[in-house]
């Protein structure tokens, strides 16, 4: 690209960087700055608004991870840099390869090299084959330097010195003796996470008691399995020292050669047994999660997980474990808002199996029944309906269900609804055939209706259209026919309505028991049906026919289910 003097117009990008937020004199970014403008427009006569400045304050030039720098390299590969213009090479890069793939970039797009300090300018051949030279020799120098501070901090490790890494959970810095001594409070944490551990062999139980206990880790945040397994694995709880065991925070782990490993440094937080025991327990967990590729396998299952949801929020509810197994085998899960396991704005109270499994299971056992006995209980009234909708001890603290809901409920029994078979909690839908009829006799049925309107029109506003006597025939014929089709579509409705309250949403989960207690209308023990039928069953059960499950203060305030049928409570207090 020529200006009209025949020169390259493209840009000309000035780099600069410093790997610290302060540097001295030759260093720092101002200095680097004027001197680089000064050599472009004294020497390479270059227009003041020709000229772009690219500067990364606090980066290290050992990757090319620095966002000016990706910005400037954007432009080189647009091809709108004429020349690249730095105070020294290792401002720009101190690694070979990444100076390679940058320098054919370079080369690419016809943008030259320049660097004031080693005065090479990359436009000529030798100043390409000394900038090759500089750069190895560059390298080299980086290397060395960490190759000898590598050296100094295993030498301090050797010596039983901290290396100025951040403490672990349950220990602090002490200045006078410049090593980590117990935190009083975390230290009393670390021992429990320890004996948890030996007693559960989780750290899913750790960290779900760590978390609902509010305790934070060491930074204020939210325990993880990977954060208690940090834990348990780190040596220094047993009063050992261990450095230089990976090649970075998260790397992989070194040869044991290179490793310093010193025992007794440390006054130790658990016993050396204990440790043992775990980190014995944990290897074992491990291989059996691995074992053949084998994957973790779930070994408890929740049964409303998923399906509860905060009024307060919007957030749903998450399980944060599970209570010890009573004498029974029963073992209720407990749940809470996801926007208060976060520390945000809900102050939701927490539910659990015990009160939403009772609730949910006895209502949906009443439902089946008032089904069942429709005609009888429709007759008797809608308030009937909630009275039998309510019976039981879960509803004792219920004044009502919601009008709305309730209303739906009602006509869903009766018929009146269009579909009302659709209401019916089953997770089996009818047939096809079945349904296929039904809509083939509902569209004949409305093609009467307008037969029916069309012949009133004709009669009343066409004299000559027909007599009294034919009107009234036809009337009468058409009439016959949609009571008959009428009459068709609520046998076919019933039909399909017996079959979903009786068996068929029951049978979907595929155990005898459930479905014979569901229906049985004796009140369902939650803590004893429970572990008689299984998790599992009863998860698929409900995750079956329930949509969602709003919780309030603790407490169910609204069951949606599957196909449409909602029901929302209104407590007492």
């Amino acid at each position: 690209m020529k200006n009209k003097a025949g020169n390259d117009s493209r840009i000309t990008a000035l780099y600069v960087r410093v790997s610290t937020g302060y540097q001295i004199d030759k260093d720092s970014l101002p200095f680097q700055k004027k001197e680089l403008k000064n050599y472009c427009v004294h020497v390479l006569h270059i227009p003041p608004d020709e000229i772009e400045i690219y500067e990364d304050a606090g980066k290290s030039g050992k990757n090319t991870d620095r966002p000016a720098f990706q910005r400037m390299m954007k432009k080189v590969k647009a091809g709108s840099v004429a020349r690249v213009v730095v105070y020294k090479i290792d401002r720009i890069s101190r690694n070979l390869v990444d100076f390679s793939l940058m320098y054919d970039a370079f080369k690419d797009n016809r943008t030259t090299f320049i660097s004031l300090n080693e005065q090479f300018d990359t436009s000529s051949a030798i100043g390409e084959a000394v900038l090759k030279i500089i750069l190895v020799f560059a390298e080299l120098e980086r290397k060395l330097t960490s190759e000898r501070v590598t050296g100094v901090m295993i030498g301090r490790a050797q010596e039983c010195k901290w290396n100025g890494a951040r403490v672990p959970y349950g220990w602090a810095w002490d200045e006078a003796s410049e090593k980590p001594v117990h935190d009083p409070k975390e230290a009393e944490i670390v021992k429990r996470i320890y004996e948890m551990y030996d007693e559960s062999h989780s750290t899913s139980v750790v960290r779900d008691y760590l978390n609902n206990n509010d305790i934070p880790t060491k930074r204020g945040g939210y325990w993880t399995t990977k954060t208690v397994g940090d834990i348990l694995h780190n040596p220094i709880n047993r009063g050992d020292y261990r450095y230089n065991y990976r090649q970075s925070a998260r790397g992989k782990k070194k040869p044991e050669e290179e490793v310093v490993y010193i025992k007794d440094v440390f006054p130790p937080i658990v016993s050396g047994e204990l440790f043992d025991r775990v980190e014995k327990q944990m290897s074992a967990n491990y291989t059996a999660r691995h074992l053949n590729g084998s994957t973790h396998k779930r070994r408890y299952a929740h049964v409303f997980a998923g399906l509860l949801v905060c009024c307060d929020c919007g957030a749903f509810f998450q399980c944060v474990g599970a209570d010890k197994t009573r004498l029974n085998g029963f073992k209720p899960s407990y749940y809470r808002c996801y926007t208060r396991t976060q520390k945000r704005a809900c102050s939701a109270a927490n539910t659990s199996d015990i009160v939403v499994g009772s609730f949910v299971f006895n209502f949906v056992s009443n439902l089946i029944g008032v089904s069942n006995d429709r005609r009888k209980i429709c007759n008797a009234g809608i308030e009937e309906v909630e009275r039998r909708l309510l019976s039981g001890d879960p509803f004792l603290d219920i004044a009502a269900i919601d009008s709305g809901s309730l209303r739906q409920i009602f006509d869903a029994l009766r018929g009146v609804s269009r579909s009302a078979s659709s209401y019916i909690p089953a997770p089996l839908p009818q047939s096809k055939e079945k349904g296929a009829s039904i809509a083939a006799k509902r569209k004949e049925a409305d093609k009467i209706t307008r037969a029916m309107e069309r012949l009133k029109k004709a009669y009343l506003f066409d004299d000559e259209a027909m007599d009294e006597r034919e009107y009234l025939t036809t009337r009468a014929s058409l009439e016959e026919d949609l009571t008959r089709l009428n009459n068709e579509i609520a046998d076919a409705e019933e039909a399909a309505f017996n079959d979903v309250s009786e068996l068929s949403f029951v049978q979907s989960a595929s155990e005898f028991l459930l479905s014979y207690k569901i229906q049985s209308g004796e009140p369902i023990v939650y803590s004893d049906f429970a572990p008689i039928v299984g998790n599992e069953t009863l998860k698929k059960f409900v995750n079956v026919i329930i949509e969602k499950i709003e919780i309030k203060n603790g407490r169910v305030a609204s069951i949606l289910f599957k196909n449409g049928l909602e029901a929302r409570f209104i407590y007492k207090v």
